[in-house]
C-alpha cells in the first residue's frame, strides 16, 4: 500500500505530537508514526520548566495535564556539601508529570485534531525520491512532502538525511526509578549534585516519585548487574550515596521494581533543516538533563516548526530555504542557551566551584530565581537569551559570595 500525505513525523514523544498536533490545526494533511504503543514510560526526570508549561497552555492541553501533575513553585538545588538552597521560578509555573501522561495526553491531542497518529508502526526506511521522502513501513510506503524527524538522539531520519553521524558513544547515563514514600517538599522540584553524578526528584500527588540518576559510564556497569538479579533496593542505596541528604530520607520507602535507563547522553546539535525535513526534539538539539530543560525546549520548538512547515507547504516550496525560518530561530533560540547550559554542567559537578555559587545563593534568593529564569531562556517559548547575560549572571553570583 502507498499513501500520499504533506507530512510525516517520526517520533511520537512530546516533540512529534506537538508538531503533529499544530500541523493538523493548520489543515496541514499529517501522519505521524512511532514505534512504541502508547501510553509508554520513558527513562526522564519527569520535570517541565515553567517554559514548558506555557507552551501547554498555548496548546490548550494544560489542563488535562496539570490534573495528573503537581505544580512546582520552585527548584531545591541541594550542592554535594549539602548546601539547600530554595529558588522560587521568577515567572510562571513548572509542573512534575509522569511522561506516560504528558506524551499520551499531547498524542491524543493531535489525533482529535485530525492528525493520523499510528503507534506500534516503525519506520524502517527513509530515503529522499525527487521531490519526496518515501517512509517504508510493515504496512506500506507512506511519500511525504516533508518528513519531520522527532525520533531521539539517535534520529535515523537526521542520519539518513545526511544532517548527523553514526550514534553516540561518550556521555553520561541515566537511570529512574519510581519510588512511594519519600518524605518530599510538594510544590518544589528537587536537583542534588555530587561528584560526577546528580540527581533530580520529581514528586506525583499520588504519593509516588521518580528518581532520576545520572552517572559516569564507569559506573554504570554495577549498577544494571544489580537491577538485573532483582536487586532494585541495592541499586538506590548504592546510588544515593553520593547524595547524604538525600538518601537520609530513603527509610521505610516503598521501591518500585522497574528500573530504566538510558544513554550515553551528550549534548549536541547541527543543522536542523534540508530539502524537505525539519528535526525536532533531541533530534534536532540534546541537551544535558540536569537543568531539566529538554522536553520544554522541545515543546517550545515544535510549534515554531509546525508554523514554517505550514507556510512553506502553502508557497508550495518545501526545499531547505524555505524552511530557514525554523533553522534561524532555532541558532537564535539556543547559540546562548546551549553555551550557558554548558557552563551551567561544568560548574555544577566541581564542588571547589558550585559551593561558592550555592553559598552565594543562599544568602541572596533572588539570584536563584534568575538564574532559573535564566537556563529557561525566560519564561516565555519566544524568548532568547544572549550569551553575555549568562555570563553577567554567573560572575554576579560568584562575586557576591
Amino acid at each position: 500500500m502507498r499513501q500520499r500525505v504533506d507530512v510525516v513525523v517520526v517520533g511520537g514523544g512530546p516533540a512529534g505530537a506537538a508538531t503533529a498536533l499544530e500541523l493538523a490545526r493548520e489543515g496541514v494533511e499529517v501522519v505521524l508514526l512511532d514505534r512504541a504503543r502508547f501510553p509508554r514510560e520513558k527513562p526522564c526526570g519527569d520535570f517541565l520548566h515553567p517554559l514548558g508549561t506555557a507552551v501547554l497552555e498555548q496548546l490548550g492541553v494544560l489542563a488535562e495535564v496539570g490534573s495528573q501533575a503537581q505544580s512546582l513553585h520552585g527548584m531545591l538545588l541541594v550542592s554535594p556539601q549539602g548546601r539547600e538552597v530554595f529558588a522560587p521560578f521568577p515567572g510562571g509555573t513548572g509542573l512534575a508529570v509522569r511522561r506516560a501522561v504528558l506524551d499520551d495526553t499531547v498524542l491524543q491531542a493531535a489525533r482529535r485534531a485530525g492528525a493520523e497518529v499510528h503507534t506500534g508502526r516503525p519506520a524502517r526506511a527513509v530515503a529522499r525520491h525527487g521531490q519526496r521522502w518515501e517512509i517504508r513501513t510493515d504496512q506500506g510506503t507512506l511519500e511525504a512532502r516533508v518528513l519531520v524527524g522527532a525520533d531521539g538522539m539517535r534520529s535515523r531520519v537526521a542520519q539518513a538525511a545526511g544532517l548527523r553521524r553514526g550514534p553516540l558513544r561518550r556521555g553520561r547515563y541515566a537511570l529512574s526509578i519510581y519510588v512511594r514514600g519519600l518524605p518530599a517538599y510538594p510544590g518544589w522540584g528537587e536537583m542534588h549534585l555530587g561528584r560526577e553524578t546528580y540527581c533530580g526528584v520529581s514528586l506525583f500527588p499520588d504519593g509516588w516519585a521518580r528518581l532520576a540518576l545520572v552517572l559516569p559510564r564507569e559506573a554504570l556497569g554495577a549498577q544494571i548487574r544489580a537491577a538485573q538479579t532483582g536487586k532494585v533496593a541495592r541499586v538506590l542505596e548504592d546510588a544515593m550515596r553520593a547524595f547524604p541528604s538525600l538518601r537520609a530520607r530513603l527509610p521505610g520507602v516503598q521501591v518500585c521494581a522497574g528500573l530504566r535507563a538510558v544513554g550515553p547522553l551528550h549534548p549536541s546539535t547541527g543543522p536542523v533543516v534540508a530539502d524537505g525535513i525539519v528535526l525536532v526534539g533531541d533530534a534536532a538539539a540534546c541537551t544535558d538533563p540536569l537543568t531539566g530543560l529538554g522536553v520544554s525546549l522541545a515543546l517550545s520548538a515544535a510549534s515554531v516548526a509546525a508554523r514554517t512547515v505550514a507556510g512553506a507547504l502553502r508557497r508550495g516550496e518545501c526545499g531547505a530555504p524555505a524552511l530557514a525560518p525554523y533553522a534561524r530561530w532555532h541558532h537564535r533560540r539556543l547559540r546562548g542557551l546551549t553555551a550557558l547550559l554548558c557552563l551551567v554542567d561544568w560548574l555544577a559537578l566541581r564542588s571547589s566551584l558550585i559551593e561558592p555559587l550555592t553559598h552565594a545563593w543562599q544568602r541572596r534568593p533572588p539570584l536563584a530565581s534568575n538564574f532559573l529564569g535564566a537556563i529557561g531562556g525566560g519564561a516565555t517559548p519566544g524568548a532568547v537569551l544572549h550569551p553575555a547575560y549568562a555570563v553577567r549572571l554567573l560572575l554576579a553570583c560568584v562575586s557576591r559570595t
